[in-house]
């Protein structure tokens, strides 16, 4: 299992990475694009993710919202920007925390955004705060879900919801070479396990979710997969070069391509999908 530090670390020692092969300086995006008949180009598909994901759990102008796991502000910029929600991001990387509240600066948002480290497990805030609970791609830390469902069951006010982009691990037993490539990724990306649908659905009910709604958006994001497998082999070249340089390279940055190229690999195998998934306290 990765501790917080380690999974900051990841993010923090990989960033540079997502600022050259995945537009981050731009769309401040850490996430997979969403491709359908509105994206024009792999820059739109970024924040066209965001489009989607906010339209899929209805959010209203004016609601307040937790980014749980919002990396380097883009989403939660986003929801300020375009929907006029106020907004609190917590990231476990004080670097993030720090990004976040300068591109929201820069974005002319500060005012409606604020930026904290916390663990989205367990956080500084009081019972009933917000109206919705935002995570893309950042509950997958938590495999089990039992500690962060119940801390977002606690944070949400009656009625509020919870907005989940995530990676599902299928049902399917996997064969050995399959387990390989599938946790080859997770690890590359400092992720210990993905829950599947039943597990998230069991865990939602027990923790007193009323209403659990799923999407599919697979198809969505398979062209981004591809992109991120693409990209894999140019970043082993930069890797190997400069690890022959800079021998003490953190394994994360080390070895990240890994994690883009397993991750198309185990897609291609039906071994994950990506799903929108919205629950309702």
């Amino acid at each position: 299992m990765f501790s917080n530090q380690q999974i900051a670390d990841y993010y923090n020692t990989t960033k540079v990475h997502y600022d050259r092969g995945w537009d981050l300086r731009y769309s401040l995006a850490m996430h997979y694009g969403y491709w359908d008949e509105k994206t024009k180009n792999f820059r739109s598909s970024l924040n066209r993710m965001n489009e989607a994901l906010a339209s899929f759990g209805g959010i209203q102008s004016g609601a307040v919202v937790l980014d749980a796991g919002c990396g380097v502000g883009g989403s939660s910029i986003f929801l300020a920007k375009e929907l006029g929600c106020k907004v609190t991001g917590i990231s476990l990387s004080e670097q993030q925390v720090e990004s976040a509240r300068n591109n929201a600066k820069a974005k002319r948002v500060e005012l409606s955004t604020r930026f904290e480290k916390a663990d989205f497990r367990s956080t500084p805030f009081e019972a009933a705060s917000f109206d919705v609970v935002w995570a893309l791609e950042s509950a997958v830390y938590d495999a089990e879900k039992h500690d962060f469902l119940q801390e977002v069951f606690r944070l949400l006010k009656p009625g509020g919801r919870l907005i989940l982009g995530e990676y599902i691990k299928t049902p399917q037993v996997m064969r050995p070479r399959e387990k390989k490539i599938f946790y080859k990724w997770l690890n590359a990306w400092a992720i210990t396990d993905l829950s599947t649908l039943d597990h998230l659905k069991a865990v939602a009910t027990a923790r007193g979710f009323q209403q659990v709604e799923i999407k599919n958006v697979t198809p969505q994001i398979r062209k981004s997969s591809w992109r991120m497998f693409y990209g894999s082999f140019f970043l082993t070249v930069l890797s190997t070069l400069y690890r022959w340089y800079n021998p003490r390279v953190s394994p994360f940055a080390d070895k990240h391509y890994l994690g883009l190229r397993y991750q198309y690999s185990s897609l291609r195998q039906q071994l994950w999908a990506y799903y929108f998934i919205c629950m309702t306290k």
